[in-house]
């Protein structure tokens, strides 16, 4: 959510964005394991030669992953850890303009 919003420079798009974010329901890590199997996915996506630039776009995608939601970014080390199929998680269509 914070990246979402560090890039919202007009003040109307950015409250008519959090008045939907506030609708959402959110995801937080549960214990110790969502975690643990971030950095597993991080280590295997670093064996295939791929580099996580932020470890938090990992436990993004294992919390997406744990609760069976799809996952809404733009992003290319989410798209990078989506595309390895280290992760059970489907891409939440963007549509575009």
């Amino acid at each position: 959510m914070t990246e979402v919003f560090q890039g919202l420079r007009k003040e109307a798009i950015r409250a008519a964005i959090q008045r939907s974010f506030r609708d959402m329901s959110f995801l937080e890590p549960e214990g110790i394991d969502a975690y643990l199997r971030a950095a597993e996915v991080y280590r295997k996506l670093r064996e295939r030669g791929v580099t996580i630039r932020s470890t938090i776009d990992c436990i993004i995608a294992v919390m997406a992953e744990s609760a069976g939601c799809a996952l809404l970014a733009r992003d290319r080390e989410l798209d990078a850890i989506l595309a390895s199929g280290l992760v059970k998680v489907e891409a939440w269509p963007i549509a575009m303009p």
